[in-house]
């Protein structure tokens, strides 16, 4: 589908100029030098000659036709240009100018076969294929490239921004990782960065992936995008900027106040597998991380490090920076402290970190090796930091003969540290043996975090696809607040449980029902109008036969005065629930990405604590349980210092069923089970309160 852009037939470059210190004539130089071995056709309208080639006066008079039209020309004359194209028989266009009028360039390729970058990116690269760019890092690679690849994965960088895709990979360079490709795709009025990713995973030639973004043109397509690299092995390592349309919303419902602008983006990484990261630092880690991985060992947990250090103070430096990123550096244990201990000083030290001092390499790295051969082929550990001098080259090629089949052979991730200033030359020549120099123990400990990650994620898996499309039961609810009659039904179709309760119309009905189902109970008052009922003074507690009268006229009257346009339906008779934990589960369909699931803490820690956590849905029951882990809370839920947890599977039970409800009743916009209380082992779950609202959202009071 996209191989106008990878391996044209021919390319024009329009506008080209003859000075390569000006854009248009770097374009040109980056595509002459690239590996592309199509033929090239300058266009400009004077022709002559331009870099060494034949220029041509208008795309029309190119003999044969173009395929790929590379534009970097004023954005007032992008249409007329692709117009040119079109019917010169083009393929496809990289628009590498801005300030394009899309309309009009839309208007232009009619309903042409015709597919552009663009307008408005830095262009692509592939390494040993075609540059489509002006961007210097990229000539600076021509005139640097290597003869080889190094071992381990290679590195692919899609990027709506051009210019921090291409800082990327600059970055990616200097530290000495392969990048297959960087692909920018600017403003996207036509190939949006999934494509790109799609291309990459079909090609087969990235093992990393690391992406870019401000918001997805097509949400829709991650999931089925992720799940391609899922299949295939291939991380993703996304920095994801800005706020989503999706965020802004009427905020009727907890669920959907809480629901941020990030909110389901985070939802859907965690779910599909994308390491997200906030600055450049850690992508490069990750993704380096995941280049000199074992090849196939992506699965593999990395939970417990060794810190093997020639810096006794380096290594436990080392070993608290891998706590705070949830990386332990154990003990080991005496038998496997014993093994080491002949190679280890007695000034040194066999615990974790293991101090192995400087002499361990004084022999040409022999004693250091045996050190992490019995580190690592112990199952007390899942990868090592080894902490060593990286100043100078020779040092490093004098331990090639120890070192690389040690990188090659080992089954865990080994990364490497200096606390002496490094040097590029030394970082060069440890990554042609297949090893990856970090700059700070914060890059190796975030680069441990992100593997274990990635790793948890492929253990879980993905949920399976449904056969076909679930039939709603309720497809008709109207548009707002859902009345307790619609509410009840559609709760009690999924099993969600709930206290006994009744609507009636007046006192006398209301002392019936409660007297039905026991006192004390609870009046909710009950109109479309009022989404919460607190406010509105609507809500009467512990109501006993003697004041339950009282209390009927009370709420109707609060409420009426809180609302008086209002439509009353009537007043909720609610059984009185003992007290139990409080939680909040609730639903929020996102314009982006569907419907996501949030469980919260209740009481103050949701108002005050914002302590949620959101998954797309379908929710498993491991899904589910995930979800109440994330919870600052969880600890007490769980029981803690002698006090009683919950019923956490009827907690995880409740929360699947409300995953059910979400992924069949698609007229449902948000619901707030709020508080949801859960009792003690084996005692289940109520949700005492609920708020539906369907179609299209109600205006908050």
């Amino acid at each position: 589908m996209y191989s106008v852009f990878f391996t044209p037939r021919s390319v024009a470059v329009v506008g080209a100029a003859n000075d390569p210190a000006r854009l248009r004539g770097k374009l040109l130089k980056l595509v002459l030098n690239s590996g592309y071995a199509g033929p090239v056709y300058p266009v400009h309208p004077r022709g002559g000659v331009i870099q060494g080639k034949p220029a041509f006066a208008s795309l029309a008079a190119i003999p044969g036709g173009v395929d790929l039209v590379l534009i970097a020309t004023p954005g007032e004359t992008v249409p007329a240009i692709v117009a040119e194209a079109v019917a010169a028989g083009a393929r496809g266009a990289v628009i590498l100018s801005s300030g394009v009028d899309e309309d009009a360039l839309k208007l232009a390729i009619g309903g042409a076969d015709f597919r552009y970058m663009g307008p408005n990116t830095e262009g692509y690269a592939v390494s040993g294929g075609l540059a489509c760019t002006f961007a210097g890092v990229v000539d600076d690679a021509q005139q640097n490239a290597r003869a080889a690849p190094r071992p381990g994965r290679k590195l692919a960088i899609v990027s709506q921004s051009g210019g921090l895709g291409f800082a990327l990979y600059g970055h990616a360079l200097a530290e000495h990782l392969d990048v297959h490709a960087v692909l920018t795709t600017g403003n996207e009025g036509d190939i949006e960065c999934l494509d790109m990713v799609e291309h990459l995973l079909d090609e087969g030639e990235a093992g990393v992936i690391l992406m870019f973004v401000e918001g997805l043109k097509t949400p829709a397509r991650l999931a089925p995008v992720a799940r391609k690299a899922a299949a295939a092995g291939v991380p993703i390592i996304i920095m994801k900027i800005g706020r989503s349309e999706a965020g802004q919303r009427a905020a009727v419902s907890h669920t959907a106040h809480l629901t941020g602008a990030d909110t389901a983006y985070d939802a859907m990484f965690e779910r599909y597998g994308l390491i997200r990261l906030f600055d450049l630092e850690a992508m490069l880690a990750a993704a380096a991380a995941f280049a000199r991985s074992p090849q196939g060992e992506l699965k593999r947990p990395v939970k417990r490090a060794a810190v093997v250090t020639t810096s006794g103070g380096a290594g436990a430096w080392a070993a608290d920076l891998c706590g705070i990123e949830g990386v332990d550096v154990p003990v080991l244990s005496a038998a496997l402290q014993a093994t080491i201990s002949p190679d280890i000083p007695d000034f040194g030290s066999t615990a974790n970190p293991v101090d192995a001092t400087a002499q361990a390499i004084e022999d040409g790295g022999r004693t250091l090796v045996r050190i992490l051969e019995k580190v690592l082929g112990s199952d007390e550990i899942d990868a090592a930091i080894v902490n060593m001098g990286l100043a100078h080259a020779a040092r490093v090629r004098g331990l090639a003969d120890v070192l690389a089949p040690l990188i090659a052979g080992s089954n865990k991730p080994i990364l490497f540290h200096s606390h002496i200033r490094p040097s590029q030359e030394a970082l060069a020549a440890l990554a042609d043996l297949g090893g990856q120099g970090y700059r700070s123990f914060r890059a190796c400990a975030t680069a441990l975090a992100a593997l274990d990650r990635y790793a948890q994620f492929q253990a879980r898996g993905l949920p399976e696809l449904p056969a076909k499309a679930p039939v709603a039961r309720f497809p008709h609810l109207g548009n707002g607040v859902l009345g307790e009659a619609d509410s009840a039904a559609l709760l009690a179709a999924y099993g969600l449980p709930m206290p006994p309760s009744a609507l009636a119309g007046d006192a006398e009905a209301a002392m019936q029902a409660a007297q039905a189902m026991g006192f004390p109970v609870v009046l909710k008052i009950q109109s479309p109008n009022i989404a919460h009922k607190t406010e509105a003074g609507g809500v009467a507690l512990n109501v006993t036969a003697d004041t339950l009268a009282q209390a009927f006229a009370d709420v109707t009257t609060r409420s009426r005065a809180y609302a008086p346009h209002a439509h009353i339906e009537g007043v909720l008779v609610q059984k009185m629930m003992p007290k139990g934990h409080e939680i909040v589960v609730g639903l929020i369909r996102d314009a982006d990405f569907g419907p996501l699931i949030m469980v919260g803490s209740g009481g103050i820690y949701l108002e005050v604590l914002k302590d949620v956590a959101f998954a797309p849905v379908p929710v498993s029951r491991g899904d589910a349980a995930r979800l109440i882990d994330q919870l600052k809370t969880a600890p007490i839920l769980k029981g803690v210092r002698g006090q009683e947890g919950g019923d956490i599977a009827a907690l995880i039970d409740l929360i699947c069923r409300l995953s059910d409800l979400a992924g069949v009743e698609g007229a449902v916009e948000q619901i707030d089970l709020n508080p949801v209380f859960v009792y003690g082992p084996g005692e289940g779950v109520v949700a005492v309160d609920s708020l539906i609202v369907a179609g299209r959202a109600a205006p908050a009071h």
